[in-house]
């Protein structure tokens, strides 16, 4: 934590730097050997302590990723990420119902159906962009895996 606050201060005017050391740091948890919790624990202060600006985050985000997966050993317990998931495409049928009014069934059940939490990202976004239903459904329908 004293290397954490050390870097932030030091990074001050260079957060490409600050995100090279966030980087460092928060592989260095799992390198030490600290159990789940205790990863987690320090981690949301380092996360908190070394703020990025989004673009920055992201790019963190995606190192740590990588990372976990390589280690087999992610923050987000799959409970965790399933919560998120689930909410995200909650959020997407309701945006689609604002913006369209009924959604037909197959689309709810298509929506339900995505595993990728990165594609629910993009068609939430894109839900907010698209000019009609038909539009939105095709998006969805074209990224489904294929039925055997």
């Amino acid at each position: 934590m004293v290397m954490a606050h050390l870097r932030t201060k030091a990074t001050n005017s260079n957060l490409s730097a600050r995100e090279q050391w966030k980087w460092n740091l928060a592989r260095l948890l799992y390198e030490r050997g600290y159990n789940r919790k205790e990863i987690v624990d320090l981690y949301k202060v380092i996360d908190l302590m070394m703020a990025l600006s989004p673009d920055l985050q992201l790019s963190f985000e995606e190192k740590l990723a990588n990372y976990q997966e390589e280690r087999k050993m992610p923050l987000l317990t799959n409970i965790e990420q399933r919560t998120i998931k689930q909410t995200l495409k909650q959020n997407i049928i309701k945006l689609v119902q604002v913006r369209f009014g009924d959604i037909p069934e197959n689309l709810v059940a298509n929506i339900n159906q995505i595993d990728d939490t990165s594609f629910l990202e993009q068609i939430f976004i894109s839900a907010i962009n698209v000019s009609s239903i038909e539009e939105f459904a095709q998006l969805v329908n074209s990224n489904l895996p294929e039925a055997d």
